[in-house]
């Protein structure tokens, strides 16, 4: 399987799309001051194969961000899963996962599976769907293999999440779940 390639895949058709930056890292948003492991890829621009794209050149996007409790650096072991079965949370209105093609779509059904940590460094292979009735695009399966580098820290990043700092403190939106490496 190649990596560092994102790919779509509708009815018969697939795109490849191959991958400029993927990027991991851990924030805590303002209200919550619990640690959030987030996601970044992106890619090269190239024209759609899909017929309802038209030909259309498409740079596709994605991120996700992992909320689940006692999150942790240690977590991030080689086998280690994380799924993440929404977009959002209905309550705090706080996004988990966003693709852009034409517009932002949610995804759903994610799943992260860390094939090996070396460092800074993740490979990763992440999957979801995006089907959902109000979607602009028929449904998506979408998937990435890649290695991820750790970001550094960016202040101003950290400080804001989605400007959602004026929330009342209350229960952070835990919206993925860990499965830790199989013990053999």
């Amino acid at each position: 399987m190649q990596t560092n390639m994102l790919r779509m895949f509708r009815g018969d058709a697939a795109q490849h799309y191959p991958i400029k930056r993927a990027t991991w890292g851990f924030s805590e948003p303002t209200p919550y001051s619990v640690p959030v492991l987030s996601l970044a890829v992106e890619t090269e621009k190239q024209e759609s194969i899909f017929p309802e794209d038209d030909q259309w050149p498409h740079a596709p996007s994605w991120s996700l961000d992992i909320w689940t409790r006692g999150l942790s650096d240690s977590m991030i072991l080689s086998g280690s899963e994380f799924s993440v079965p929404g977009c959002y949370d209905d309550f705090t209105g706080v996004i988990f996962t966003a693709f852009y093609y034409d517009e932002l779509e949610g995804t759903e059904a994610n799943v992260i599976k860390v094939i090996r940590r070396e460092g800074d460094f993740l490979d990763l292979s992440v999957e979801g769907f995006i089907r959902h009735a109000t979607a602009s695009m028929r449904p998506t399966r979408v998937t990435v293999d890649a290695r991820f580098t750790k970001r550094t820290p960016h202040e101003e990043i950290n400080a804001k999440f989605g400007g959602r700092e004026d929330l009342p403190p209350h229960e952070p939106p835990y919206g993925a779940i860990y499965s830790p490496p199989n013990a053999t």
